[in-house]
């Protein structure tokens, strides 16, 4: 059974109040379904520029859409981080590029920062303000020159859906102890990340998620084509269903890639590996891609075992000593442990 996410549930209060100062509501699918799709037809024909905030279908496609589902991407990182103990001794978040502030408002969720916001548009900030009074922001920033660092070994820095307006990190990004880099799934983002994060080990941080093991990347090494993401099954609210029906695009599932890396050394995972490919049905076997080394392996279910086991997208897992190693392949021979999914 694959685990469901969703959005915090404080959003829903949110949303709600800020609709209404545009005088619509969550249940009025067609109108809030025009504006999703002229902000999807503006970047479609506009992919270079920059958001139009000082559109009111803008801020409307915002709220009602992406606020919702980039959210819950969020939230399921935010989950791994604080398994992992990710957070520890980190007390403040800088959010470059912060937009309708979606990845602080998830933070706020799960660990109490201090957090400073860097966002060009004033607009942002108005809405957050006004309609999220949950949320408290140190200070919102609006150029992109460098932000005075105040305690850079206790700071993340945070990049959600930024690092494609850069060529590279910052350099004062990289002063700080911890980073936190979520990229859409494309193949193009996805393998700019997996470079950035070799760039970033030689520099002296460690991957704490969603990488189990510090060497070369397999999929970047060993293929000119596959990318690291992972896959969030969305539980969407009966008013975003009725929305997506007036859409061409449907989100049962949401892919994001992303990294979360420290200066700090992560516990050690011994006898684990992290499933990060979807469930592959072939002829005679099952296959699922995982990582824990610079190799790229399958688990191998072989049918004439009997055996059959799907693993969610993104588990870490237990990985036996006793697995027979064919080619790429490690044959299975007892059901796999989720250690976490």
């Amino acid at each position: 059974m694959q685990k469901q996410w969703s959005y915090p549930a404080s959003f829903e209060a949110s949303l709600t109040h800020a609709l209404e100062s545009y005088k619509l509501s969550l249940q009025d699918s067609k109108a809030l379904a025009k504006c999703v799709l002229a902000l999807s037809d503006y970047f479609i024909h506009k992919p270079e520029d920059q958001t139009p905030w000082h559109e009111t279908w803008a801020q409307v496609a915002y709220l009602c859409y992406y606020l919702p589902l980039n959210a819950t991407r969020l939230r399921r990182i935010a989950a791994e981080a604080q398994a992992r103990g990710f957070f520890r001794g980190l007390d403040e978040v800088i959010d470059f590029g912060a937009g309708l502030a979606t990845a602080s408002l998830v933070l706020s969720e799960v660990h109490p920062f201090k957090f400073r916001l860097i966002e060009r548009a004033a607009e942002p900030q108005k809405i957050i303000e006004t309609f999220f009074t949950q949320f408290k922001a140190e200070e919102w920033q609006r150029t992109f020159s460098a932000p005075k660092l105040k305690n850079p070994l206790k700071t993340l820095a945070v990049f959600s859906y930024s690092l494609t307006e850069l060529s590279t990190l910052p350099e004062w990004a990289l002063q700080c102890e911890a980073l936190m880099l979520v990229e859409p799934s494309t193949q193009q983002d996805g393998r700019k990340l997996l470079e950035l994060r070799q760039k970033l080990l030689a520099q002296g941080y460690h991957v704490w998620a969603p990488c189990t093991h510090e060497g070369p990347c397999p999929l970047l090494t060993q293929s000119k084509h596959d990318w690291c993401h992972d896959r969030v099954h969305f539980q969407a609210p009966a008013w975003f269903e009725k929305l997506e029906e007036q859409l061409p695009m449907k989100n049962r599932t949401l892919t994001m890639s992303y990294l979360l890396m420290r200066k700090t050394a992560p516990p050690k995972m011994t006898n684990l590996a992290r499933v990060v490919g979807d469930h592959l049905e072939e002829k005679g076997k099952d296959r699922q891609l995982i990582c824990r080394s610079p190799e790229r392996e399958f688990l191998a279910w072989m049918h004439k075992t009997g055996l059959r086991q799907e693993i969610p997208r993104g588990a870490l897992i237990e990985t036996p000593e006793a697995l027979q190693k064919v080619s790429n392949e490690l044959r299975v021979q007892s059901e796999i442990k989720i250690v976490e999914d």
